[in-house]
C-alpha cells in the first residue's frame, strides 16, 4: 500500500507540473491557462491527499484493503451439542459450560387483553424472576416457521374429508346432515390449506436460558438440566401453563440462524411454481 501510495504521488504532481509549464508556455489563450491552471491545483490537491484517501481514490482498493481485515473473535468451537440433545456445552478456559432452555408456550398477545389482565401478566413474570437463585434469561424471538410438516398434515387431514365425502355421496340412504357435515369439513381443510400456503410464517417464542459451569461436559450438562427443570415447574405453576426443556431442533432454533430462519418453506415453493406455471 506504502508503494501504491508513493506512485500516486508522483504520477499526480507530474500531471500538475505538466500542466504549470503548459501554462507558462502558452500564453495566447487565456481560457485554456486558465483551465490548466485549475487542473494543477486540483492535482496538487490530489497528490497530497493521496497519502490518506488512496482507496477512494482508485475504486477498488478499498474492498481489497477491507478484504485482507480478518478478525478472529474465536478459536475455538462455539459450542457442542449434548448426546441427550436437551444442552449445547462451551468449553473455555475457565471451565465447561452447559446452557439448557425452557421453552414457555404463550396463547394469548397483550394486544387481546385489558389493562387488568396486562398488570396481572406483568405480576406474574415479575415472579418468574424469583423462582431460581441462579441467573435467568428471558427472551422472545420472532422466526421464520418451516411449514412443510404442518402443510402435510393438512394435506392428509384434506384427504381423508375428500374420501369420506365421496363414500357418503355413493352410499345409497346416507342421510343429507351426514353429506353436509361431510362437505363442511372438506371446505374447511381446503380453506386451512389455502390459508397456511399463503400467509406469513412467523411465530413469537418465549424462552429462558440457564447456564451452569462444571469440571466436565457431564456436570456442567446435569447441572444445567436440573435447574432447567426446577424452573419449567416453576414456570408452570405461575402462568397456569406446561413449559418444558427445550430439545433438539428447539434447541438449535435460539442459537442456529439457519433454524430461525429455513433456506426456504413451502409458501415460497408454492410461489414460485406458480410463477414458473403462469399462474
Amino acid at each position: 500500500m506504502a508503494e501504491t501510495k508513493f506512485i500516486l504521488f508522483i504520477i499526480f504532481m507530474g500531471a500538475a507540473l505538466v500542466c504549470a509549464v503548459t501554462v507558462q508556455q502558452n500564453k495566447a489563450n487565456p481560457v485554456s491557462n486558465l483551465i490548466l491552471a485549475m487542473l494543477a491545483l486540483f492535482f496538487v490537491a490530489f497528490g497530497f491527499s493521496s497519502k490518506y484517501y488512496t482507496y477512494l481514490i482508485i475504486p477498488g482498493l478499498s474492498m481489497i484493503k477491507n478484504r485482507k481485515k480478518t478478525i478472529v473473535l474465536s478459536n475455538v468451537e462455539p459450542f457442542i451439542f449434548s448426546p441427550s440433545g436437551n444442552a449445547i456445552v462451551v468449553r473455555g478456559e475457565q471451565g465447561v459450560s452447559a446452557s439448557a432452555y425452557v421453552n414457555i408456550p404463550v396463547y394469548r398477545s397483550a394486544s387481546e387483553m385489558a389493562d387488568e389482565e396486562k398488570v396481572e401478566l406483568a405480576r406474574m413474570f415479575s415472579r418468574i424472576l424469583s423462582i431460581s437463585k441462579h441467573t435467568v434469561k428471558l427472551s422472545t424471538e420472532l422466526y421464520v416457521i418451516n411449514k412443510d410438516e404442518h402443510i402435510n398434515k393438512i394435506r392428509a387431514k384434506q384427504d381423508e374429508a375428500e374420501e369420506r365425502y365421496r363414500k357418503l355421496t355413493e352410499t345409497k340412504g346416507a342421510g343429507d346432515k351426514d353429506i353436509d357435515r361431510a362437505k363442511g369439513e372438506l371446505t374447511m381443510w381446503r380453506n386451512m390449506l389455502g390459508y397456511v400456503s399463503t400467509a406469513r410464517s412467523q411465530a413469537l417464542v418465549v424462552y429462558a436460558m440457564v447456564t451452569a459451569v462444571g469440571g466436565n461436559d457431564e456436570e456442567a450438562i446435569n447441572l444445567a438440566l436440573q435447574r432447567a427443570e426446577e424452573l419449567a415447574a416453576g414456570i408452570s405453576a405461575v402462568l397456569c401453563i406446561t413449559a418444558y426443556v427445550a430439545k433438539g431442533d428447539e434447541v438449535l432454533r435460539f442459537v442456529e440462524p439457519d433454524y430461525m430462519i429455513p433456506f426456504e418453506t413451502v409458501s415460497e415453493r408454492i410461489r414460485q411454481k406458480s410463477i414458473e406455471e403462469g399462474i
